[in-house]
């Protein structure tokens, strides 16, 4: 990769983890189909990338021509050659040309487009729009920084590019940079008493947003969501990278992926809840479905009292939250703690559970009826917490 390539997609692997980023996929005849592909779940994000010099030329205007041409209009035939190579394929070929990565159904695909310009002046405007087969994002070396440093999840990311293109279709727009435009959207969600025809930004926006309160708040409840980064961080190494598990398809990958999906405000308030926990030695915790999703959560710290059975005590306390949380077909449950040499140890127990049956329902009722298992409720901020 060159340097610029390889600066974007560092910045995705940060954010992403390797699940989903991947760089110079293969597409038709074994050639490079796009700079970095993300695949996660049902979306797909194309991004090309072009680090383009702008030319000696003395006619200001056709230093810009040119540079347009080769970086920005280079990337979106790119782009477009990628889609329409992944509208014929089921799966793509990594760089390795071993490694395969299944994509999502025809049907349930949502496909974004990026083009990444490096080496622009600051006074050379950066279109985003249609081009002709589909809305492609047009970002700068600091948007491109920028953006994913402050919308690090890849359902914040994708959040944002939907609600942009949203509310960019037929409308007029000036925005100077894409950053003055993320300060729109981070303090107005893009919604408004009215449907605005045009918008118009003035430069610098970005640079008042970073001084308001709100975002004053913001930065000060994100740090209570970094004890979440590092549970996923720590699992993703030690049963992902330390494995080698290339196929990616056990149920530890599949928690952890479930896990690193979550935003950054459902982070925010998972690492509340698990810091509470801890702090107040309770013996679990069920954390209900966020915003309807199809999962739930069983904390539960480890101590000298349940570390011999641990493993069993935490498949049970899923099994119960299952059934306390119909809608979500899966748990997944986390144990921590200290063990016997002080080496911090994480237990994980992912449960995907359609139908409970008369074997499993039996089980659950002993569980709570013999050995006590979340027999209490306790209301703790804006969820139900069960001992």
């Amino acid at each position: 990769m060159t340097p610029s390539e390889k600066f974007v997609f560092e910045l995705c692997e940060k954010s992403f983890l390797p699940f989903w980023s991947f760089a110079s996929p293969l597409g038709k005849k074994n050639k490079e189909l796009c700079d970095v592909l993300v695949v996660c779940e049902n979306t797909i994000i194309i991004i090309s990338i072009k680090d383009i010099k702008v030319s000696e030329h003395p006619d200001e205007n056709i230093q810009y021509e040119r540079w347009q041409k080769k970086a920005i209009e280079g990337s979106i035939d790119q782009i477009y050659g990628a889609e329409r190579f992944l509208k014929t394929v089921n799966e793509i070929t990594l760089s390795d040309k071993i490694t395969k990565i299944k994509l999502p159904e025809f049907s349930k695909r949502e496909i974004f487009r990026i083009a990444v310009a490096f080496g622009k002046k600051d006074n050379y405007p950066l279109d985003n729009g249609n081009f002709g087969n589909g809305f492609v994002h047009v970002f700068d070396e600091q948007s491109t920084f920028t953006v994913l440093k402050e919308l690090d999840t890849i359902t914040d990311f994708v959040a944002y590019l939907k609600a942009k293109e949203d509310f960019l279709a037929n409308k007029i727009v000036s925005v100077p940079r894409e950053v003055d435009f993320l300060a729109l959207y981070l303090s107005t969600s893009l919604k408004f008493d009215f449907e605005p025809d045009s918008v118009l930004l003035d430069n610098g926006i970005w640079e008042e947003y970073l001084k308001t309160d709100e975002y004053a708040y913001w930065q000060r409840e994100i740090p209570q969501s970094f004890v979440w980064d590092e549970i996923v961080s720590h699992l993703h190494k030690i049963h992902i990278i330390e494995k080698g598990n290339t196929e990616m398809m056990s149920d530890l990958e599949r928690a952890t992926r479930i896990m690193a999906i979550e935003s950054r405000m459902n982070r925010i308030e998972l690492g509340m809840i698990f810091r509470d926990a801890i702090k107040k030695k309770l013996r679990g915790r069920i954390i209900k479905p966020f915003n309807g999703s199809d999962h739930s959560y069983v904390i539960m710290p480890l101590s000298s009292k349940n570390w011999d059975n641990k493993e069993k005590e935490l498949e049970l306390r899923c099994l119960i939250s299952r059934k306390e949380n119909p809608t979500a077909t899966k748990v997944i449950g986390i144990s921590m703690g200290e063990d016997p040499q002080k080496k911090l140890l994480f237990d994980i127990v992912y449960l995907d559970i359609e139908t409970l049956n008369e074997e499993i329902l039996e089980k659950i009722e002993n569980a709570k009826q013999e050995l006590g298992y979340f027999t209490n409720t306790i209301i703790t901020r804006s969820r139900d917490m069960r001992n």
